[in-house]
Order: C-alpha cells, then sequence, then structure tokens
C-alpha cells in the first residue's frame, strides 16, 4: 500500500502543477497586452536582454510598444538579470521581427510554465518539511497552484515567480540539512539554488540566511557534517550567491548609491509616494490586508470571503496541532528494519526500544529547527516589506507570494488533519472555493486585443485547467481512502512544531 499511496502524491502534485500552467495561460490570453505600467517595464527588460545590455533606471524603456501602459522610467531595473535572461530567447526574436503582440503572449506562456515548475518545487519542499505526512505535503503544492495573486502573475510577464520557487527550494534543502545531515549532493545543491535565487531578488537574501544556519546546526554523520566540513560547507554557500550576484548589487551601488537599486526620491516626486514611520506602517491594516492579500483575484476590498481560502485553513491547523488524536492523523511511521535471526540488536526488545526512542526524540529537535526556520522566513519577508513600505513603496499581494510556500504547508496540515473521509471533502470545499476565485479573473466574453484565437486559447485553457483541477480531487480522495490506518503512537512532533 505504501508505494502506490506515494505515487498518488506525486501525481497530484503534478496534477496541481499542469492546473497552474493551463490557469495561467487562461488568465494571459484573457487580459490586454501591457495592461500595468509593470508588465511593461519587466518585458522591456527582457528585450533590453536579448539586445546584449542591462537597462538603466533613467533611460526609460527601450521599447516602442503601439499598446498598453508605458512607464516614464525603467523602474524595474534594479532586479538582478536571470528572470530576463530566461525570457529573452522567447519574447526577443519575436518583438524584433515586429510581432509585438505574439511576443507578449509568449512571455506570458512562458511565465506559466515557470509557475507550472513553482508549484513543483514547493511540492518538493513541502515533502523536505513534512516528511511524515505526504498527504499534507502534496496539499500544500496544491493550495500553492490556486493561489489566486500567483496565478495572475504567472498569466503576465513579472519576475516574481523564479523567486518564489528557489525560496521554496531553499527551504527544502535547509529542512533536508536539518533532518538528515549535509552531504556533498546536498551541499551542491544548497551552492546552486542560494547563486541562482540570488539572480532573481534582493529579497532572496533571506533563503540564503536559511540555508547557512541550517548548514551550521545540521546533525548527522560523516565528513560534511563535521566542524570542518561544515566550515567548508558554509564558505561554499556563502560564496556561491555572492559570486554570482554580487557584481549586479554593486552595480546598483554604483548606479543608484544604494545595493537595492531603489530612487526614493523619484517615486515621492512623481508617484506621491510618502515615507512612513515603523509604528505607522504595522498599526496600518491597509498595509496587512495588501500584503497578505493573496486570494483576492479581482474582488473589490469590500468582499472579504476570499480571506476565508487563507485564514480558514490556517484555524484549522490549530486545531490539527492542539487535538493529539488528530495530530496523529496521516502519520507515516518510518519502515522498521527487517528482523533477522542473526542480529541480535533487532531481536532486542529493549535494544531497539531504545534506538527508536533516540530516534523519536532526534526527530522532535528537527522538527523544532525547521518550524523556527519557516517562522523566522516569514517574519524577515515581512520585516523587509515594512522597511520597503516604510520608505515610500506600495504594500502589495505580490510582495507577500514568497510566504506562500511556507503558509501553504501550514494550510495543508488543517486541510488535511482531520480523518480519511473528512480531510479530502475539507480539501474539496477549499478547491471549488479557490477554484472559482481563479475563474472570476478569466474574461471569456471576448477576445483580449485584436485577434480573435486568443479567446479560443483561453477557453480551452480553462477546460484543461479543469480538468486538471479534477484530476487533483480524484487522487486526493484515492490517496486518502487508500491510506493505511496507523495505529496509535506518540506522534512526532512536525505538525505541533510547524502550527505553533
Amino acid at each position: 500500500m505504501r508505494r502506490p499511496t506515494m505515487t498518488l502524491h506525486s501525481g497530484i502534485v503534478l496534477a496541481a502543477a499542469l492546473f497552474a500552467v493551463f490557469a495561467a495561460i487562461a488568465i494571459g490570453f484573457s487580459a490586454p497586452p501591457f495592461n500595468s505600467g509593470d508588465e511593461a517595464a519587466h518585458f522591456d527588460y527582457a528585450v533590453s536582454v536579448w539586445h546584449g545590455h542591462l537597462p538603466v533606471f533613467q533611460d526609460g524603456l527601450t521599447i516602442d510598444a503601439p499598446f498598453g501602459i508605458i512607464p516614464p522610467v525603467q523602474w524595474v531595473s534594479q532586479h538582478p538579470p536571470l528572470f530576463y535572461a530566461i525570457l529573452a530567447p522567447v519574447v526577443g526574436p519575436l518583438w524584433d521581427s515586429g510581432q509585438q503582440y505574439h511576443a507578449v503572449l509568449a512571455g506570458r506562456v512562458a511565465n506559466a510554465v515557470l509557475a507550472g515548475l513553482t508549484v513543483l518545487a514547493a511540492g518538493w519542499a513541502a515533502r523536505r518539511v513534512l516528511p511524515t505526512r505526504p498527504g499534507a505535503a502534496s496539499v500544500a503544492a496544491v493550495v500553492v497552484s490556486l493561489t489566486s495573486m500567483f496565478l495572475l502573475v504567472g498569466g503576465a510577464v513579472y519576475n516574481d515567480l523564479p523567486n518564489v520557487a528557489f525560496g521554496a527550494l531553499a527551504i527544502g534543502v535547509a529542512a533536508t540539512a536539518l533532518r538528515r545531515g549535509l552531504s556533498t549532493r546536498l551541499v551542491v545543491l544548497a551552492a546552486v539554488v542560494t547563486a541562482a535565487g540570488m539572480l532573481t531578488r534582493l529579497t532572496f537574501a533571506v533563503f540564503v540566511v536559511a540555508v547557512l544556519v541550517a548548514v551550521v546546526c545540521a546533525r548527522g554523520r560523516g565528513w560534511w557534517n563535521g566542524l570542518v566540513g561544515k566550515l567548508v560547507a558554509v564558505v561554499v554557500v556563502t560564496a556561491a550567491p555572492a559570486l554570482a550576484a554580487g557584481w549586479f548589487f554593486l552595480r546598483n551601488e554604483r548606479l543608484t548609491g544604494n545595493i537595492a537599486g531603489s530612487q526614493p526620491e523619484w517615486a515621492a516626486a512623481h508617484l506621491h509616494r510618502r515615507q512612513h514611520g515603523f509604528v505607522e506602517t504595522v498599526a496600518d491594516p491597509g498595509f496587512w490586508t495588501g500584503v497578505f492579500s493573496v486570494f483576492r483575484g479581482h474582488f473589490t476590498l469590500d468582499v472579504t470571503w476570499p480571506w476565508v481560502l487563507l485564514v480558514g485553513p490556517l484555524l484549522l491547523a490549530v486545531v490539527v496541532a492542539v487535538v493529539p488524536a488528530l495530530r496523529r492523523n496521516g502519520h507515516v511511521r518510518p519502515r522498521a528494519p527487517r528482523r533477522t535471526t542473526t542480529d541480535r540488536t533487532t531481536t532486542d526488545p529493549t535494544t531497539a526500544t531504545g534506538r527508536r526512542r533516540r530516534q523519536d526524540a532526534t526527530d522532535r529537535v528537527a522538527d523544532v529547527l525547521v518550524a523556527l526556520m519557516l517562522v523566522a522566513v516569514v517574519v524577515l519577508i515581512v520585516f523587509l516589506q515594512i522597511r520597503f513600505t516604510m520608505q515610500g513603496g506600495a504594500a502589495q499581494a505580490r510582495y507577500g507570494l514568497p510566504v506562500v510556500p511556507v503558509l501553504a504547508v501550514v494550510m495543508a496540515i488543517g486541510l488535511s488533519g482531520f480523518g480519511r473521509v473528512l480531510s479530502p471533502l475539507l480539501v474539496t470545499v477549499w478547491v471549488a472555493a479557490a477554484g472559482y476565485d481563479w475563474f472570476t479573473i478569466v474574461d471569456l466574453t471576448g477576445p483580449a486585443f485584436h485577434e480573435p484565437v486568443t479567446l479560443t486559447v483561453s477557453r480551452v485553457a480553462v477546460v484543461l485547467a479543469v480538468v486538471a483541477l479534477a484530476a487533483v480531487l480524484t487522487l486526493v480522495w484515492t490517496a486518502s481512502l487508500r491510506r493505511s490506518v496507523v495505529a496509535p503512537e506518540p506522534p512526532t512532533a512536525d505538525v505541533a512544531a510547524v502550527t505553533a
């Protein structure tokens, strides 16, 4: 039973990723091109990279678009170039050949694919955070895939998704280090993830810190987990992002006077942004509703029910954490070693019990460390957003996306912690509500621009997205009903710690 169930959980994550791709394409093909100045600026950055140079704030946009909103300056030039390097060969040739609208659509399709990859990354990370609860880990990927702001970004040309994806991978790497210790493969993966992540956004530095702390706190056997090995790992994981992205932030410092590349004086003069104090910012309800309104979709501020999509599962997770019987639900006990007549250590009940207790204690410590890491990541990202808003920045839901994979883990615990029948029922209700939230974004009444084929593509993408969502729910129900009943036992601390 164990292996087929694990395959079902992988199928849930894959189906959720496919839904994200089709749902984002449906949004992208039903929206007019450059319906925000931010999208035009991000697109221009990609075209600039295709032409062999990086954009400069004061120089404005290099593209001459016949449609959409064009900003007066290149106000995304402060971001590192990884996303734009990925997009450049997709949109650059089309734009240069005069197919401007097709270039925008191609960029949106590419970003939709990145949305699917981000869901896969979130599912992988959740599995490392909750290794004994594969059902909750797969539901976490479903939660990410149905986050309306995530899909809105995936259906446009914005650079947020690589930051979210590599942030999720960094969480998975850090959780693995805390649970299993370091290995050559993990150190190499940590270096690659942190290097690539720092080439997405400066805020990724939070995830670099998380990985470094996990490396220091890792417990395990082998050379990497000794003092010298950890020092080498710290040097590698520190040097990789510094060498990969340090040059760009030094460029920001040279051009703007700060490594973030921000232009607060221009924003104050032209966008009427003003600076705020710390207390003023954190006491403003608009800050919190702005950053965490990731499920609002296209609903207006006076529509409050989308908040239930976020708050409801979080409250359910608290219930799961405080009720021991629920905390045990869905827990997969690691397979015990096979006993043989020649191995006295496995036949001696005293030795086996002691070894089991030591392992349980180690697991509980790892659970607590992983939970503390997740809390620290959320707190630091929110703090950076507070600092950004204090300097005149806007409190937008897009800036809350990096914490969505973390929140999704807790939400998934709440949705999947109530038994073999009630849990999939809760997931079904939540998916239906979140799916409706997404569907209201898509405009299927007519072509978004001047090409009727875009309406056909949107409609086909909606159908495929619904099919993928049906597959998600079918697999969720099948995996839950096939789950073996675990005998009552003292639970590990993963759920209580993560939801604390």
